[in-house]
């Protein structure tokens, strides 16, 4: 056989495999991860009232310091909306991802992000096909949770232990959360001893 029709067919079978791999990527795995019991913390309250960026850089340094070592990082943004950016690798192809959500606080102080837009490179995929792709190929914090059937993330604030010294660690819940004001407010809780 000539050579150029097996590295034809080679090259082939390796374009089939990839289109392969990316639609069992895209189309498996429909399962919603499972939103975390809250936890309820007690001690006493203090009301910290911060701006977006300040929250910001304090949520990536979480994300960066619960996702150390992964290949693949997740930031946040905080503009007039959340922003969530990562990238997912495809046939050797580093492709990023940016989703937009609109943030509401629930009962418990956390914090659930309903997804409003979606960019994937040049693509044009579907929103929960997206959510699909960073819940499968990013190495997520154990404080936020996605779910592409209710094209939600969900992230844990109560879950995320802020250290206070060598003796305790405190923990926060949002009580406003109005990005078109720039006004965040926070409830820091330090446990009694």
């Amino acid at each position: 056989m000539n050579k150029w029709k097996v590295l034809f067919l080679g090259l082939l079978a390796i374009v089939v495999l990839g289109i392969i791999s990316i639609l069992v990527l895209v189309f498996t795995g429909n399962t919603d991860m499972k939103k975390p019991m809250p936890t309820e913390h007690k001690g006493n309250e203090f009301s910290i009232s911060t701006k977006p960026q300040d929250f910001e850089n304090l949520a990536n340094k979480f994300i960066f310091d619960a996702t150390e070592g992964s290949k693949v990082q997740v930031e946040m943004a905080i503009e007039d909306d959340v922003k969530i950016t990562s990238n997912v690798d495809a046939l050797g192809v580093n492709i990023p991802i940016t989703l937009d959500f609109d943030p509401e606080i629930d009962e418990h102080g956390n914090l659930l992000l309903h997804q409003t837009n979606v960019s994937v490179g040049k693509l044009n995929i579907p929103a929960q096909t997206a959510l699909k792709l960073v819940r499968d190929s990013a190495d997520l914090p154990d404080f936020l949770t996605i779910q592409p059937s209710e094209k939600t993330a969900y992230i844990d604030l109560t879950a995320i232990d802020i250290p206070l010294g060598d003796l305790a660690e405190g923990h926060i819940k949002a009580k406003t959360f109005d990005l078109k004001n720039d006004n965040i407010e926070l409830q820091l809780i330090i446990p009694q001893n």
